[in-house]
Formats: C-alpha cells, structure tokens, sequence
C-alpha cells in the first residue's frame, strides 16, 4: 500500500483542485505533476473531498462548441464580404476611368469609357481571387458537414437494411440465431 500523503500536500493538492473547480486552476495531470502524485491520487482526494465535478469538461466543451459556431459564422460573414468586393471590382471594371495625361500645359484629367487594359486586368485577377477564397471558405465548412452527413447515412443504411432483413423474416445479422 502507497505512503499516505503529508497533511500539507494533501492540503496544497486540494487547493489546487479547488482552484480548478473554480475555472481558474490546473488540470488534473498538471497539479499531478506539480505535486509529484499521479493523477488518480488527484482524482482520488477530489472525490474523497466531495470536489468530484471540479474537472468536469463540460463547460470547456461548451465553450468550445461554442467557438466553433462564432468562427463559422464569421467565416460565413468573410465570404459574404469577398463576394461583395468581387462585384465591386466587376462594377468598376466597366465604370468610366479618370487618368491624368502629360500635356505641353502640364497635368492634364482626362475620362476614359473604360480603364486602360493593364487595370482591369489586374482588377480580373482580384475578382478571381475574391471568389475563389470565398469558395474555399465555404468549401471549409461544407466539408466538415459531409463527412458528418455520409456517417450519419452510413449508419441510417445500416438500420434499414437491418429492418429491411426482420421484414422480410430473416434473422438480423449478429443475433441469437447466427450464433447457433
């Protein structure tokens, strides 16, 4: 049977354990490690001390599901934004253009119908990246829900076919009767 652990550092670890119950603490393998003891002892004096909920990952879990929604929103607010500044390098590129011409009098403001060709297709160039970024924004996130989606169709296939089989009176697969 291990040592019993001195009054103070059993004193010291629930500090700790309490701290983290709080929200503003340690984990449990980092307050083993700052108290030499292993994690189970950690847990064992948290329990003990009726602090059994002090690492419970809930709230973080939360917190982070919850990150995940905000960072998907701007994501979605991002793309929204480059293909509004695509459509307004398209409306300038056949917008009249002003450019300023040397002349023997000095400078002089001329307007153009159109811009000179270099600027619009620079101005193309911008707008192809514009749509581009935000297709792989959303291209991002959609791939994330697919693979959810095809898991969740898998296992929905999975129980029809199942259910599809007792219809039709055979047994399921894996049941009493394969086991005959």
């Amino acid at each position: 049977m291990p040592p019993t652990l001195p009054p103070q550092k059993r004193k010291a670890i629930l500090k700790d354990i309490k701290a983290s119950r709080d929200g503003n603490g340690k984990s449990r393998n980092q307050i083993g490690r700052d108290h030499g003891v292993s994690v189970s002892t950690v847990s064992k004096i948290a329990v003990r001390e009726g602090l059994g909920d002090a690492f419970d990952r809930s709230r973080t879990e939360a917190a982070t599901r919850a990150v995940v929604i905000d960072s998907r929103a701007r994501r979605e607010q991002l793309r929204n934004d480059l293909l509004d500044d695509a459509q307004r390098l398209r409306q300038r590129l056949w917008a009249p253009h002003e450019a300023y011409i040397s002349t023997p009098q000095g400078a002089e403001k001329v307007v153009l119908p159109l811009p000179p060709l270099p600027d619009a297709r620079a101005a193309v160039t911008a707008i192809g990246i514009c749509i581009d970024k935000s297709l792989r924004l959303e291209q991002f996130d959609t791939t994330d829900n697919a693979t959810e989606a095809k898991s969740m169709l898998t296992s929905l296939s999975e129980a029809l076919g199942i259910a599809a089989r007792s219809l039709d009176g055979e047994q399921p697969e894996g049941s009493e009767a394969d086991a005959e």
